[in-house]
C-alpha cells in the first residue's frame, strides 16, 4: 500500500463515520483500474465531511497566534509515552556537558512520541510530541512540548506552520516575557516568533497557561527572508570561534553538509588581530545586528546571544549576500536586572552594552561601532520602547491568564538578579496567584525604570567594557584509558569504594602514563544532583552507574571515573553501550576549601566504548566488562582559559 493509500486508511480508521457508510464497506487499492469511481467519490465525500484535516484547512497560523484569547490545547497519548516524555524533561537530561564545555552528545536528548492534539476543538491525530528545554526550563511536572505534525503521517493541518512550540514559562512567573520580547523585536524590524497563550491539558491533567511560540524553521525563514536555503543555526551556549563553531547546532541537512560561512566568521572573530571590520561587514549585516544587540541589552535579556552566547538563531540570508542575521529565542528570561548566574562582574559592566558574545565584543572595539551602537539604542528608545504601551500589554496578559494558572506556576518566580528566574520563587507562597502578582509588579518596575538607567549611560558615552569576550566551550582530547573489570551491584550508593571489585586499567593523561596502587570498582545507582529547588524528577528512577576509584602510586592522587548507562541498556552481552562518562582527578595536597563549582568544572569527559559481559541491578549481581575510552578536557566557557 503506497503512502497515499496508507494515510487514507489511517484516516478512515480515525474518523467516526455514519453507520450507513463505513470504512470497512470499501476495499482500497492503489492501482487506478481497481479503484472504482464510486469508491473515489465516496472517499472524497468522507474526507470533506469527516476529516480533521478538512476542518483544519481553514485554521490558519494567524488564528493560532491571536494573543487576545486563550487557546485550548488538549493532548492525548498513551500513558507510557507521556511518562517517558516527562522523564526526558528531568534535569539529569539537561545538557550539562554542553553547558560546561563538553562536546554535545550525538545521542538525542529528546525523542518524539505519538499522540493526538486538539486545538480549539479541532482534532489533529497522529502527531509527534517531545519535550524541549535546556536546564532552567526543564520541568517534568509541566514540560514544554514540541508538536510535529508530520512526524508519523504526511499532513499539514495548519496553514503556514509545520509544528508547534508550547513553552511552560518555567522561568517567567509573569507569563509576559516571551510575548513582550518578541513583539518588541518584531517592532524593531528583527524577525522574531509570534506568541499567543494556551491552556494545556494532557490526558485530562491540566498543566496551566503556556506560551504558544512560533517555531523558527523553513516556513518562518521563507516568510521573513523570502528564502530558506542559507546556512541556519541555533546557538545554545555556543558561539563563532574556530575550536567551538561545530557546537553550534545546524538546523537543517543543508547546513550540516556546509558550514563554510560559519567557519569563515569564526576565523574572523578569533582574536583582535584576525578581526577586520570591513570583512565582518561582508559576513554579517552589522546594522541589523546592532539593533539586535541593543534590543537584548535594553530588554535585560541576560540569557541571549550578546550576554550568554545562548538562545539565538543565526541565518545567512541568500537575499542579503549571504550575510548573517541574528534572531532571538528562549526569551522567558528577559526583563532581568543583572547579567545572570554566569555574568562577568555585574558591578563593573555597563547596563547598556552586553559584551560576552564574540561578535558584539569584537565589534565594540572597532572604530565607529560604539557611535553606531549608541544611535541604534537611541532609535529604539525613541520609536520602539513605549512604556505606556508595554504596561498596557502587561495588564492585558495578567487579566487574560490570572484565573487559569497551574499551582506549579508559583515556582516561576524571578530572583531579582536576573538569574534562573524559576529558582527565585518564594517557598512560602502557597498559590500561583501570589507569584504571578509579585512577578508582574517586578516586571512593571523594570519597564518604568529602564529608560533612565540606559540614558544615564548614553549621556556619558562611550562606556568602557571590561575584560575579554567569553571563549565558547569546546573540548580537546588529553588522554586515553582502557581495561577490564569484574564487580557486583549494590542498590545503595557507597561514599567510598575501598577495595571492592577487580579492575586493570591503563591510563595516559597529558602524555603521562599513570600507575595505580589501588583500583576499586562498583555498580550502583547514579548520584542524582539537584539544580536549584527543582531537582530530579520524582517519577524517574536513577540510572545504573559504574564507578572506578584509583589511587596513583607515589603521588596519592585520586582518580574517579563514572560511567552512567540508561536502565534499559544495562544488560548482559551488550557489546557497545551508550553512556555518559566523567573523570575527576583530586590531589590530596590540594586545599580542602577549593571551590566546589571549580572542581565540578574541571571534570573531564569520557568517550568511547563500554562493553558488558554481565550486568544486572539485582543486589550483588555480577557486573563484568571492558572499556576503551578517550579522555577529553573542557576549554573555554565560564571563566576557563583557552
Amino acid at each position: 500500500m503506497d503512502k497515499w493509500a496508507n494515510s487514507l486508511q489511517h484516516l478512515c480508521n480515525d474518523v467516526v463515520f455514519n453507520p450507513v457508510l463505513t470504512c470497512s464497506s470499501m476495499t482500497f487499492h492503489t492501482s487506478n483500474d481497481r479503484f472504482s469511481q464510486w469508491a473515489r467519490a465516496s472517499v472524497v465525500a468522507l474526507i470533506t465531511f469527516y476529516s480533521p484535516f478538512a476542518h483544519a484547512a481553514a485554521f490558519t497560523a494567524e488564528q493560532l497566534f491571536e494573543s487576545d484569547r486563550l487557546i485550548e490545547v488538549e493532548i492525548t497519548m498513551p500513558p507510557a509515552n507521556w511518562e517517558a516524555l516527562r522523564n526526558e524533561s528531568d534535569r539529569s537530561n539537561g545538557g550539562f556537558g554542553k553547558l560546561f564545555g563538553g562536546q554535545a552528545s550525538k545521542e538525542k536528548r529528546f525523542h518524539y512520541y505519538q499522540g493526538d492534539i486538539t486545538i480549539d476543538g479541532i482534532r489533529i491525530p497522529t502527531v509527534g510530541l517531545r519535550t524541549k528545554g535546556f536546564i532552567g526550563s526543564l520541568n517534568p511536572e509541566r514540560p514544554s512540548i514540541k508538536v510535529k505534525f508530520d512526524e508519523y503521517v504526511d499532513q499539514a493541518p495548519i496553514e503556514g506552520l509545520d509544528r508547534l512550540t508550547l513553552n511552560n514559562n518555567n522561568q517567567d512567573g509573569s507569563l509576559c516575557s516571551q510575548y513582550l520580547t518578541y513583539h518588541l523585536f518584531n517592532k524593531a524590524g528583527i524577525p522574531a516568533p509570534r506568541v499567543s497563550f494556551a491552556k494545556v491539558t494532557v490526558n485530562g491533567e491540566y498543566l496551566g497557561v503556556y506560551c504558544n511560540v512560533e517555531s523558527v524553521r523553513d516556513p518562518f525563514l521563507n516568510k521573513h527572508y523570502g528564502d530558506a536555503s542559507g546556512e541556519f543555526y541555533e546557538g545554545t551556549i555556543s558561539d563563532f570561534y574556530p575550536n567551538a563553531v561545530e557546537n553550534i547546532e545546524a538546523k537543517n541537512k543543508r547546513t550540516e553538509k556546509d558550514r563554510s560561512r560559519a567557519i569563515a566568521l569564526a576565523a574572523l572573530l578569533e582574536t583582535e588581530d584576525t578581526f577586520h571590520l570591513e570583512q565582518v561587514e561582508k559576513a554579517v549585516n552589522v546594522d541589523v545586528f546592532l539593533t539586535f544587540w541593543a534590543m537584548e541589552s535594553l530588554l535585560g535579556f541576560w540569557d541571549g546571544y550578546t550576554n550568554n552566547q545562548n538562545n539565538y538563531f543565526a541565518y545567512s540570508n541568500p537575499r542579503d549576500d549571504h550575510r548573517f542575521h541574528f534572531m532571538p529565542w528562549g526569551a522567558d528570561g528577559a526583563f532581568s536586572e543583572g547579567r545572570g548566574p554566569f555574568g562577568k562582574g555585574d558591578g563593573d559592566q555597563p547596563l547598556s552594552v552586553y559584551s560576552t558574545g564574540m561578535l558584539n565584543h569584537r565589534l565594540y572595539q572597532a572604530s565607529g561601532i560604539p557611535e553606531r551602537y549608541r544611535k541604534a539604542m537611541e532609535s529604539i528608545l525613541e520609536d520602539i520602547w513605549e512604556e505606556k504601551e508595554i504596561l498596557t500589554q502587561i495588564d492585558r496578559i495578567r487579566e487574560l491568564t490570572k484565573d487559569h494558572l497551574h499551582d506549579g506556576q508559583r515556582r516561576g518566580g524571578r530572583n531579582g538578579r536576573g538569574g534562573f528566574g524559576r529558582f527565585g520563587g518564594d517557598p512560602n507562597e502557597t498559590n500561583s496567584q501570589d507569584a504571578a502578582e509579585r512577578n508582574t509588579a517586578q516586571l512593571k518596575r523594570f519597564v518604568e525604570n529602564r529608560r533612565a538607567l540606559i540614558e544615564s549611560e548614553l549621556d556619558r558615552w562611550p562606556v568602557t567594557l571590561n575584560g575579554e569576550p567569553r571563549i565558547p566551550s569546546y573540548s580537546v582530547e588529553v588522554g586515553k584509558v582502557s581495561g577490564s573489570f569484574l564487580t557486583q551491584w549494590k542498590g545503595e550508593r557507597w561514599s567510598t569504594l575501598g577495595e571492592v571489585g577487580q579492575a586493570s586499567l591503563e591510563l595516559t593523561l597529558n602524555g603521562q602514563e599513570l600507575s595505580f596502587q589501588r583500583i576499586a570498582v562498583l555498580g550502583q545507582p547514579e548520584q542524582q544532583r539537584r539544580w536549584g529547588r527543582g531537582g530530579p524528577s520524582g517519577n524517574s528512577s536513577p540510572n545504573p552507574s559504574i564507578r572506578f576509584e584509583a589511587t596513583e602510586a607515589g603521588s596519592g592522587r585520586e582518580v574517579t571515573m563514572d560511567l552512567t548507562v540508561k536502565r534499559d541498556a544495562f544488560k548482559s552481552g551488550k557489546k557497545k553501550i551508550a553512556f555518559n562518562g566523567s573523570l575527576s582527578l583530586t590531589d590530596p595536597n590540594e586545599s580542602e576549601n577549593i571551590d566546589i563549582f571549580r572542581r565540578f568544572m574541571d571534570r573531564k569527559s569520557l568517550r568511547g566504548t563500554l562493553k558488558l559481559i554481565q550486568a544486572g541491578t539485582e543486589e550483588d549481581a555480577a557486573i563484568e566488562g571492558s572499556i576503551n575510552l578517550e579522555i577529553w578536557e573542557n576549554r573555554g566557557g565560564f571563566g576557563r582559559g583557552r
